[in-house]
């Protein structure tokens, strides 16, 4: 067995829970931070491994859940893995983490970089592999804070990068249900990118060694990026040569354009919005 605790956050993934569960037969300590599931998912999940400890939190944002599920957890291990319900591990990337926590590290955590799959295909140009999250943390070293619809890492320790991948199944419960999440993601990313326009360039990040130094250079660009919906399908589908992943690939980058056009269609809103 590995000496990982693996946290896995939920709510309503009873297509996703027992194939995402079931790929953790390499540690002893699984736990689900569920958000009130009302489909089965804990049911399926205790079904697919007797043995997964569940705790049940009314979810605010990413950032405040998995501060809760530190704080409230009980980890068995001092190494601690975030997973969602719809990341499903690999044997290869399992193998790497081991032999990164019994090197006994000196970094605090280490990051994970996702290969999003759509319409059965790994959208490898179009979601600019890799991109990095912060998921493997040790205890006591990493906290969370929210940031858009997603978080951020705060710590001051050193931290490694893995070089193999999870499968993330973001369009697991159809495209119906990424449409109507990501209509709530570009609610909460209006108040990031108003904020990321007035803070400083620094030209020098972007050509950073650092991944996610230079990813975070980027969004205070892109934040600036006049006509950013065409910009980006240009970007994306031409310059990071989208147009490999196929037809799947066509079609992600339309969504990920349409994402865009709704956060700059709110921004506008609210400027429009007398203030109450």
């Amino acid at each position: 067995m590995i000496p990982v605790t693996v946290i896995i956050l939920s709510y309503n993934e009873a297509l996703n829970i027992g194939r995402c569960v079931s790929r953790l037969s390499w540690t002893d300590d699984v736990v689900i931070v569920d958000s009130h599931s009302t489909d089965g998912t804990i049911e399926l999940a205790r079904r697919a491994r007797p043995d997964v400890r569940v705790l049940r939190n009314a979810f605010e944002d990413f950032g405040q859940q998995r501060n809760w599920a530190l704080d409230n957890a009980e980890p068995r291990h001092d190494w601690i893995l975030f997973l969602d319900a719809d990341e499903f591990m690999t044997p290869a990337l399992a193998r790497e983490i081991g032999e990164f926590v019994r090197s006994g590290p000196a970094e605090s955590g280490a990051f994970v970089a996702g290969r999003n799959y759509f319409l059965g295909r790994w959208m490898k140009h179009c979601t600019f592999y890799p991109s990095y999250q912060l998921r493997l943390l040790k205890r006591g070293e990493v906290r969370y804070r929210k940031e858009g619809h997603g978080q951020r890492e705060v710590t001051d320790g050193p931290l490694h990068y893995f070089r193999n991948a999870w499968r993330h199944e973001g369009f697991g419960k159809g495209v119906h249900q990424w449409i109507g999440r990501h209509n709530q993601y570009s609610t909460d990313e209006v108040d990031l990118v108003v904020r990321l326009r007035g803070e400083p360039l620094a030209a020098g990040e972007l050509f950073s060694r650092e991944p996610i130094v230079r990813r975070r250079a980027l969004k205070r660009l892109a934040a600036r990026v006049p006509m950013k919906p065409l910009t980006r399908f240009c970007y994306t589908y031409f310059w990071r040569r989208g147009f490999l992943d196929g037809y799947p690939g066509l079609v992600f980058c339309l969504l990920r354009v349409a994402h865009d056009i709704h956060i700059v269609a709110k921004i506008e809103e609210r400027k429009r919005t007398p203030a109450p």
